[in-house]
């Protein structure tokens, strides 16, 4: 773990559960860097056809890759992001998945891996009444049920994210504009949960991506404390995480160190 001792410090002073609002990441961040992401889910559970599966791991092979390269610029990766994305929605719909399914491959522990510390961490924000906005270019029907199945689900709890419209229990198209891990930055937030954030002036940011910093770019606060899960491609992505976050968390980190620094114990 590497900290910017001195403006985190100033960042720190005066912070408490009264005002700070969270915007976090889910897939690699909230769940562990080996964990599947949650747009992979269906294709991961042996519910659907291996050309399913192949067809989803052709895009990932692909996109993958370029959505790592901290060389890559931000135009054409915001391109390949987005068709990358489209491409999966695609599949979804190519093969018909099922609304039950969602909860079957929840309770199936293999497929999804949290991190360490961070059900404790949603539970202390959901009792204190924290908001926390989980900003996802993955699927929000699974982030939700698996909140919901952890007990970390409340009021205090915005998702963000591509949420899956079904009819008669199987998918119809109805994502007009998709999001993905470059334009995360335009939350639209109910008025009823912006009016949450209006006294709180501290956000804390958690991501796994330089471009994860641009989650709250719509946002009103004072100061902004980030903290980057840095695990992939680290030697190419190391000098822009130390510039840019104040906590780099490298290797297999949890969430504790997140609740220390925050005194969230």
């Amino acid at each position: 773990m590497v900290i910017k001792q001195e403006s985190l410090s100033k960042k720190l002073e005066g912070i408490n559960k009264d005002n700070i609002f969270v915007v976090a990441d889910f897939d690699k961040t909230i769940t562990t860097k080996n964990s599947n992401t949650t747009f992979s889910l269906f294709s991961k559970s042996g519910f659907y056809p291996e050309e399913y599966a192949k067809d989803r791991d052709e895009l990932y092979q692909h996109y993958r890759p370029i959505e790592l390269d901290p060389n890559t610029l931000d135009e054409e990766k915001f391109r390949c992001m987005k068709e990358w994305q489209e491409m999966a929605y695609r599949l979804l719909l190519k093969y018909q998945v099922r609304e039950d399914d969602i909860e079957k491959i929840i309770e199936m522990h293999d497929l999804i891996d949290l991190r360490g510390y961070v059900i404790e961490f949603m539970q202390y924000l959901k009792r204190n009444n924290i908001p926390l906005i989980i900003n996802s270019a993955g699927i929000g029907n699974f982030i939700v049920a698996l909140l919901e199945h952890h007990d970390c689900m409340g009021d205090n709890v915005f998702v963000f994210s591509n949420m899956l419209d079904f009819k008669d229990g199987v998918i119809v198209d109805s994502i007009e504009e998709i999001i993905h891990s470059m334009n995360k930055y335009n939350i639209k937030l109910s008025e009823s949960f912006a009016n949450k954030l209006r006294m709180r002036r501290k956000a804390i940011l958690i991501g796994d991506q330089i471009s994860d910093l641009k989650m709250a770019g719509n946002l009103s606060y004072d100061d902004l404390i980030s903290f980057g899960f840095l695990e992939s491609k680290v030697e190419e992505n190391e000098e822009g995480f130390l510039k840019n976050f104040d906590v780099v968390l490298k290797g297999d980190e949890t969430f504790e160190s997140i609740n220390k620094i925050l005194e969230l114990r």
